[in-house]
């Protein structure tokens, strides 16, 4: 069969093969990326896909003699963040010198180092994927478009499944199940959340779908069908996210400063205050707003009364107290990426709070949970590295803009460094610039010509 292929044909195949294993990885990145709450064991699906493609790219790494073929236009960030990794690297092992405070149900990976390490390889994984796409977006217009499209179907997908399942909540009282679209939250009120754990991260991927909507229509010239938008926009109100709802202010806003006329300023701004008031009317953000003011400003009355509820002493509340400690105590080398929970329990930054070792605790504070794993610097650090994107593509429209400014305030309302899709929002509005710019030198070249 080879011999009748002949030369011409087995190199036609050997260039297929790579080909072939480029769009299938793209087209599973991009679909998991919205499924969070789907898991192979303990491994969210998307988690397990970027480590296989970071297998990938290491052995082949090491199958060239170590030799890294990057474009030009991401070398420089491929070596800011793998200089970044070796950092927190170090400092986790530096983080061996605290005390920690193991959980009741420890186990091998519970272990200090041995979890820190295992979240800096995720975030190893994350990174990897991230470069990796962007890198085959700017190579492949239709892998960025294949990306853009699947993104956006599944987004559609899971707010059908949000919507369908917030109406069999409300009709049927379902109660909580771990993989179900809706649920009572502790005020008893029904909240979709697709394939999220809760309604508020699902309010904010919402945003990240339209985003690549915008991002689609601008790339592959297609209108945004009404029908699909509504169904996104009913799924972000059952959702009740007020972090979402403050996502989608900063990005509004940032658009409306965009536009040059004074006049389509103040239209806008008026436009957009209202729709967003009505919007927080709906999800209860000034409740929430004022419930956390309470929370915060009675915490000490509240424990005494409330003991150790996890709605009081675990989450954002508690980390208002503890995270600040932390910071003050560790401002350099932080302690250790991923080491919230087992030191969160240390008596000096407690301070009377009740320790919890039955769950492992979140800060969810943002930014400033991060630097008190990392430290101040790596922080800074990290940050400049998220807006680098936006700069890059600033000049080549709104849109383009709003696509990666979209990953950094996302992590400043608390999404995970470890979850892709904000990385892969990013990575999209990277590939859409580069084509963008592409395009536009295409069609000044083919109109000189004419004139000439």
């Amino acid at each position: 069969m080879n011999d009748e292929l002949g030369g011409d044909g087995r190199a036609e195949i050997e260039r297929a093969r790579p080909y072939s294993t480029v769009f299938v990885i793209t087209l599973l990145l991009s679909a998991s990326a919205g499924l969070t709450d789907l898991r192979i064991g303990s491994l969210q699906l998307e988690d397990l896909l970027l480590l296989v493609l970071l297998g990938l790219c290491t052995a082949k790494c090491m199958d060239s003699g170590y030799r890294i073929r990057v474009s030009s236009r991401l070398r420089p960030l491929f070596t800011s963040y793998g200089s970044l990794l070796l950092l927190l690297v170090v400092m986790a092992v530096l983080a061996l010198r605290l005390t920690f405070y193991p959980l009741e149900d420890q186990t091998l990976l519970t272990q200090p180092l041995i979890y820190s390490l295992s979240k800096l390889l995720q975030f190893s994984a994350v990174i990897c994927g991230f470069l990796w796409l962007t890198n085959a977006f700017t190579k492949r217009k239709n892998l960025l478009v294949l990306a853009l499209r699947t993104y956006w179907y599944v987004g559609v997908a899971s707010s059908l499944y949000a919507v369908g399942c917030y109406a069999a909540v409300r009709v049927f009282h379902f109660g909580n199940f771990d993989v179900f679209g809706a649920y009572f939250n502790d005020s008893d009120v029904i909240r979709a959340r697709g394939f999220f754990n809760e309604g508020g991260p699902f309010g904010i991927y919402l945003v990240s779908v339209m985003v690549i909507g915008l991002l689609c229509r601008q790339i592959a010239g297609r209108r945004l069908s009404w029908v699909t938008t509504a169904i996104i926009f009913l799924a972000f109100i059952l959702s009740s996210s007020k972090a979402g709802l403050c996502v989608v202010a900063l990005l509004v806003f940032f658009y409306i400063f965009s536009v040059s006329s004074v006049r389509a300023r103040i239209g806008y701004l008026l436009l957009a205050l209202e729709l967003l008031f009505g919007i927080g009317q709906l999800v209860g953000l000034g409740e929430a707003i004022q419930g956390y003011l309470t929370a915060y400003l009675s915490f000490d009355e509240q424990v005494a009364s409330r003991g150790r509820d996890y709605n009081l002493v675990v989450g954002r509340v508690s980390a208002l107290y503890i995270v600040p400690k932390m910071i003050i105590a560790h401002p350099l080398t932080g302690i250790g990426y991923g080491n919230y929970p087992f030191m969160r329990n240390d008596p000096n930054y407690l301070d009377g709070l009740p320790t919890i070792t039955e769950v492992q605790d979140l800060p969810a504070l943002g930014f400033p949970g991060v630097a008190a794993e990392i430290g101040v610097p790596a922080t800074i650090w990290l940050i400049i590295l998220l807006f680098v994107p936006y700069n890059a593509v600033r000049k080549g429209g709104t849109i383009l803009a709003i696509g990666t400014l979209f990953q950094p305030i996302a992590h400043t309302f608390a999404v995970q460094l470890t979850f892709f899709y904000p990385w892969l929002i990013t990575a999209c509005a990277f590939g859409a610039s580069f084509w963008q710019r592409s395009d536009g030198e295409r069609t000044s070249t083919a109109l000189e010509l004419r004139s000439s």
